[in-house]
């Protein structure tokens, strides 16, 4: 690419990237708000957050909600299995023309073993109160990764009425079966 061809590029105008309202940007001034706080969420161990979406859909037999996790190695400066994880299961939520029913995206960047994640339990609330029984979980081992998320999981999994678990990792929404959960008898709640 030429200096004229790449200085040319800069003078086009392309309205399809630009998602933000003037006025509407962070104090840099270069990046929107909301991209800012998803990579400081994306930088914090202990970090989470939760958007909420086509709330018109909440409560349909159709609505879903996304929970994505990831930990944060020390040699990382951000999160890469959460972001990872988040574009992948959005990209295939795309595919499979379902980002209309998509109405909460929960994130944490925590440990797989720690149950009190924030953007985990309010999750958890949220299907309790009835806005989705669909859940996709890029990866289902942040459902149930330790025998205390196990038990802990399971209790709230029996609890409700239904509940359809989706999972992206064949790269594309699978259920996922769990034919033996009759089985275990109710654990103490955590």
């Amino acid at each position: 690419m030429t200096a004229a061809t790449l200085s040319q590029a800069k003078d086009v105008e392309r309205p399809e990237r630009d998602r933000n309202q003037v006025g509407h940007f962070s104090q840099s001034g270069k990046t929107p708000q909301m991209e800012d706080t998803m990579f400081e969420t994306l930088m914090k161990f202990g970090g989470y957050r939760v958007d909420y979406l086509n709330m018109e859909r909440a409560g349909s037999s159709a609505a879903m909600g996304l929970y994505v996790l990831g930990d944060l190695p020390a040699h990382q400066s951000y999160s890469r299995m959460a972001k990872r994880n988040l574009f992948t299961a959005l990209l295939v939520i795309r595919e499979q023309h379902e980002e209309q029913n998509l109405v909460a995206i929960y994130l944490d960047v925590n440990s797989p073993d720690e149950a009190l994640r924030p953007a985990y339990q309010q999750m958890k609330r949220d299907m309790k109160a009835g806005m989705f029984r669909r859940l996709c979980a890029p990866v289902v081992y942040d459902l149930v990764g330790s025998t205390e998320l196990y038990s802990d999981f399971w209790n709230f999994y029996r609890e409700l009425e239904w509940m359809d678990i989706l999972s992206t990792e064949a790269g594309m929404l699978s259920p996922v079966r769990f034919p033996n959960l009759v089985q275990f008898p109710l654990a103490g709640a955590v």
